[in-house]
């Protein structure tokens, strides 16, 4: 639904919501139109985008960011951007991800100029150099192991993860407590399977995901 001539004068209050998320989490934008105009309210956060208009009296939505994401374990939400046409990993093979972490929102996808890039695999002048790691073995946070399991090698995604499967409530350098991740990021190697020592292969039986 696209609405045109609306002009928007108004005050803008932004009121910092806390509760069970970090401050970086939940934002709302409250602005009082003109009499002879729709009040309209727009509220974002991270998990759900939101876009109302009022019309008598009844909110409208315009757009979710989130409306095509997919459910997965855990309070996870993903985006296939791109899909893999190779193998899926299994615990304890060794993969390579290209990501680039985000907070408070995706680029475009939340308050104007709220998305707050942390880290990446590209870096200048070198370009990218992916991330290698064991995967599904607690190497990294419990969000990416559930994830790159159920990824496909070249396959991208956009990835939203709870603070229960990122930091936590402590959070980690310039990451906050309670604080959602956004990573974008691609399965780019699954190296060849290796066979496991009975010593590994009995803490994946004493250690689940």
């Amino acid at each position: 639904m696209i609405i045109h001539g609306i002009s928007i004068v108004a005050t803008v209050s932004l009121i910092l919501l806390i509760s069970f998320v970090s401050i970086s989490d939940v934002y709302c934008l409250s602005m009082p139109l003109l009499s002879n105009r729709r009040d309209a309210i727009v509220t974002i956060t991270t998990a759900t985008s939101s876009f109302f208009v009022w019309e008598n009296n009844v909110p409208v939505t315009l757009a979710t960011s989130t409306e095509n994401y997919q459910e997965g374990p855990d309070g996870l939400k993903y985006l296939i951007t791109r899909e893999g046409t190779g193998q899926k990993p299994q615990r304890g093979q060794k993969i390579e991800t290209s990501y680039t972490l985000w907070i408070n929102s995706f680029p475009g996808e939340g308050a104007p100029g709220a998305a707050k890039k942390i880290d990446s695999s590209k870096k200048p002048i070198v370009g990218d150099q992916p991330f290698k790691v064991r995967v599904g073995v607690s190497q990294v946070i419990r969000g990416w192991d559930l994830a790159l399991l159920d990824m496909k090698e070249g396959e991208s995604r956009k990835l939203i993860v709870p603070p229960e499967l990122g930091y936590g409530e402590k959070g980690i350098g310039p990451i906050p407590p309670k604080c959602t991740l956004y990573f974008e990021m691609t399965l780019t190697k699954v190296e060849p399977f290796e066979e496991l020592l009975p010593e590994a292969k009995k803490w994946l039986e004493e250690n689940p995901l």
